[in-house]
């Protein structure tokens, strides 16, 4: 049985999702909410396999939900589900751990596959705006490599490095899933300009930014 939290801001379609997806006999709808903070609650205390989220909630929207699920090492995959399809905004979704971006045009059925398929591995989004995505996450990627303005979780990270802990041990020590800190140790590799720990070390202490 697969569990499922849904948040959106409208009851109408929040619920006519949640009633589609209750019929599938292999899900079952844990509860609804109708506000970022009342869905990040949710998942928090029921830890269901899948949130669908909005991307636009009261709140909280559904890319800080994603951020604040991965940051916390929860089994929860998060999917968002919205009206909107510009490639900036899915890339910052997928960058802030979400697994599955569909529209709202996205019939229940498509819902329903796009879950099990991240349940299965799978990343999930429109086909029709694949290349636009590609070059989004360059574009993205390159304006974070040349700012080089590393976050407060990745200077911490950072700062780890440094005492020469392992991934698995920053990952207990700041209560993170080991993918999620091995994407930040990616992203102070890119900040840096360097692909491995001792360089990123080195560069770090001339800089000042160890802590």
């Amino acid at each position: 049985m697969v569990t499922v939290v849904i948040a959106d801001d409208h009851p109408v379609y929040r619920e006519g999702l949640a009633h589609a997806l209750a019929a599938k006999p292999d899900i079952q709808v844990l509860g609804q909410a109708g506000d970022g903070l009342e869905a990040l609650d949710l998942v928090r205390d029921l830890e269901p396999d899948i949130a669908l989220v909005d991307l636009r909630l009261p709140s909280l929207d559904g890319i800080a939900i994603a951020e604040a699920v991965t940051s916390q090492a929860s089994p929860t995959l998060v999917v968002i589900v919205s009206a909107y399809e510009d490639t900036d905004t899915m890339y910052r979704a997928f960058d802030a751990g979400a697994k599955a971006y569909l529209t709202k045009l996205a019939s229940p059925q498509t819902v329903y596959d796009a879950a099990m398929a991240v349940l299965g591995g799978e990343i999930i989004f429109p086909e029709s705006v694949r290349p636009g995505l590609t070059d989004s996450a360059r574009a993205l990627r390159r304006r974070a490599v040349s700012s080089g303005t590393l976050t407060a979780r990745e200077r911490e990270v950072l700062t780890l490095i440094a005492q020469g802990r392992s991934a698995p041990e920053i990952a207990e020590h700041l209560f993170l899933g080991v993918t999620t800190v091995r994407t930040h140790l990616q992203h102070i590799y890119d900040k840096l300009g360097v692909s491995e720990r001792a360089s990123a070390v080195a560069v770090a202490a001339r800089r000042g930014l160890l802590e």
